[in-house]
């Protein structure tokens, strides 16, 4: 199918029972890719792309389908309905653009870009072409996210205050997460999925303070080795988050605790145990203990209703929009530690400092 043809791309999956779907990204994260795509029955991989041709056909072979070395090549000649972008940060506005011009639906992976700039144009393409864009921002559907969403509920604790998070944990940072220009920075890697729970559990973000703290460790990354962000939400609230990689009493699975002060009491989540504590006022604590705090479920969440979105027209549990405020409050924060002031939000729409200040 050649991009000329977008429109019947577009215009014809009203019928289809099977969402063809091409992968941009061939390495370990696009591998990881295909094993979950295999539990969806309403998705089928028709194509495979890389920039590194080894690795294309590598998992091109080894899913028995097409593969090319370009997605541009992909866009032209494989014959999908929509393509999944698994590519290093930096090169999410390209393809998500092509892809949209081509007609193809997009499932792009967190995170969604560097700059709300980007975030921008890639949503106004697929406005434009009428294609469905989704951001996969999966850590809000694990057990965690959701029992601290139940707990919030409770209309007992009143209304929350404030939230601390802590990325505490030790991982030396690999592959492109350590180059800056390819990943955005430290909260691009480990603070992005906390930062889209908050916003998921307490709204939309109206300023951002961000420091960063001394560099220590140039020889793993020419990222910041720590930073703390200052947060406060449309609501009134407030809420911080550390981010730290060189923290050597917890792992990445076991860090990111969240403890919320409510009005009425607090909730408090423990990564190490899998426990949420709640406790109101003059009353004992009650603890709930989670089975897991796996993704498994998650990604089935988010891919089946991709599939539910472009197959059918049901209403998408993430969006595009949901990538951009995310990015946008990344980009605030690094934006902040280099004015050495509070930014509020939104930023305008073709923001790119501190990463781009031509």
């Amino acid at each position: 199918m050649r991009s000329g043809d977008n429109m019947d791309v577009v215009n014809n999956l009203s019928s289809a029972s099977v969402l063809r779907l091409g992968l941009v990204g061939a390495g370990g994260f696009g591998t990881y890719t295909t094993e979950l795509l295999d539990r969806q029955p309403e998705i089928e991989l028709v194509g495979v792309a890389d920039v590194i041709p080894e690795l294309a056909e590598r998992l091109g072979s080894a899913r028995g389908v097409p593969h090319w070395s370009s997605h541009q090549a992909l866009l032209e000649e494989c014959d999908c309905d929509a393509v999944a972008v698994v590519t290093t940060h930096a090169t999410h506005r390209d393809i998500v653009v092509d892809a949209a011009q081509a007609g193809r639906h997009v499932f792009c992976e967190k995170t969604m870009a560097i700059t709300v700039a980007d975030c921008y144009e890639m949503q106004e393409a697929a406005d434009a072409h009428g294609i469905k864009l989704m951001v996969g921002h999966k850590r809000r559907f694990r057990p965690a996210a959701t029992a601290l969403k139940r707990a919030l509920a409770d209309e007992g604790l009143g209304r929350p205050l404030a939230v601390n998070v802590r990325g505490f944990f030790g991982r030396r940072i690999t592959g492109f997460w350590s180059s800056l220009d390819d990943c955005g920075g430290l909260l691009y890697w480990a603070g992005v999925h906390d930062v889209d729970t908050l916003r998921y559990l307490f709204g939309e973000v109206d300023s951002v303070y961000a420091v960063i703290g001394p560099k220590v460790h140039p020889e793993v990354s020419d990222q910041e080795d720590a930073i703390s962000v200052a947060l406060t939400f449309a609501n009134g609230m407030v809420g911080s988050l550390q981010v730290s990689t060189y923290f050597p009493m917890a792992n990445y699975q076991t860090a990111f605790g969240f403890d919320i002060v409510c009005e009425h009491g607090g909730i408090a989540y423990d990564p190490q145990r899998l426990t949420i504590t709640c406790q109101r006022e003059d009353q004992d604590a009650q603890e709930v203990q989670l089975a897991h705090n796996e993704a498994d479920e998650a990604y089935d969440h988010e891919w089946s209703s991709f599939a539910g979105w472009v197959l059918r027209d049901e209403a998408p549990v993430l969006t595009g929009e949901d990538g951009l405020r995310c990015v946008e409050i990344l980009q605030a924060a690094y934006l902040s530690a280099q004015l050495g002031a509070r930014v509020n939000l939104p930023l305008a729409r073709d923001e790119r400092r501190p990463f781009d200040e031509g």
